[in-house]
């Protein structure tokens, strides 16, 4: 317990002294710099090489903060760098170690208390499975926000359980199909837009490429063909336009604006490099798109007031410090 409160004076000090240094920008003098922030990180290669840039760890460093790689197959506490002040970590669930990873933070959750481990697993767990991560908006008790309608199918429904699910949820075509955990595997950000029963069909009989049950199926929502990714660090919020998939004019049951294919399914790999068909490009369109044949309104952006109360009521409801 001494050794405990002891680190925990020497945490409070250091943290103490960083935000010090950082509101008088003492960046460069060396009398006034903090005992070094010991940042462990556990990203894939791809990842750390886009958000651990040089000018980044320039800056960091220039601050405190160094950054030390970690192993998800070693033990933390055997690793260099430790004791961390904080941990950034990513591990994909097709990654063979996820499993023990995650065991092993838990463990050092334990044994390091004063250690930020961004994020806990059991808090991710939540977010990264499809069928509950909006359960938390239904209850945040802000006006005129909610989420899309949806539904989970497994491998156990046959065709018609899944119309009469479909049917008792009140969905209507189109629909969206998603892989039902989004953990950073190989097809978990692939989407499916579902036109009709032959694609519903085509969904359960596993003929949809990179969409396997049990996944979910929602509600498709026109959104201008843009959405407003948040982001939220701690108690920062910020938000940028990303393009997102287009309106759809569903004229019949059997028509749209979009050509589904034999299966009355389009597979999107990733909503934000979705481009329609050839078949979609109107030869007298007026230049309303984005030049890749997604027809983009301009939509005007949530006020920053709103987005910050939403982010943090979502922070506070899930307990997670770093999401979008």
């Amino acid at each position: 317990r001494r050794r405990r409160r002891r680190r925990r004076r020497h945490h409070h000090r250091r943290m103490g002294a960083l935000d010090a240094a950082a509101r008088r920008g003492d960046d460069d003098d060396d009398d006034a710099r903090p005992d070094v922030i010991k940042v462990g990180y556990a990203l894939t290669a791809k990842k750390a090489s886009r958000m651990l840039s040089d000018a980044l760890v320039a800056r960091c460093s220039a601050r405190g903060v160094e950054f030390y790689p970690l192993d998800p197959a070693i033990d933390i506490d055997a690793q260099r760098g430790h004791p961390f002040d904080v941990i950034l970590q990513k591990v994909p669930g097709s990654d063979g170690v996820k499993a023990d990873w995650d065991e092993r933070l838990r463990q050092y959750a334990t044994a390091q208390p004063l250690a930020r481990i961004v994020g806990l697993p059991d808090l991710v767990k939540r977010v990264t499975n499809r069928g509950t991560m909006l359960d938390v908006v239904h209850s945040l008790g802000v006006e005129n926000v909610s989420a899309p309608r949806q539904i989970v199918l497994t491998p156990r429904d046959d065709a018609e359980s899944i119309s009469q699910i479909i049917s008792d949820a009140g969905l209507k075509p189109p629909y969206l199909a998603k892989a039902l955990i989004c953990d950073g595997s190989e097809h978990s950000h692939s989407v499916a837009i579902i036109h009709d029963q032959g694609g519903i069909e085509a969904l359960r009989q596993g003929r949809v490429s990179g969409i396997e049950l049990p996944c979910v199926l929602q509600e498709y929502v026109n959104h201008g063909g843009c959405l407003f990714k948040v982001y939220v660090v701690g108690e920062s919020v910020t938000s940028a336009t990303r393009r997102s998939l287009p309106d759809l004019v569903v004229h019949s049951s059997s028509s749209s604006n979009h050509d589904y294919g034999d299966e009355g399914a389009v597979v999107v790999p990733r909503v934000s490099r979705f481009t329609q068909s050839a078949s979609d490009d109107d030869e007298d369109d007026d230049g309303g798109g984005d030049g890749d044949g997604n027809e983009q309104q301009h939509v005007p952006p949530p006020d920053d007031a709103v987005l910050r109360d939403i982010g943090l009521r979502l922070h506070a409801k899930l307990g997670v410090d770093l999401f979008n």
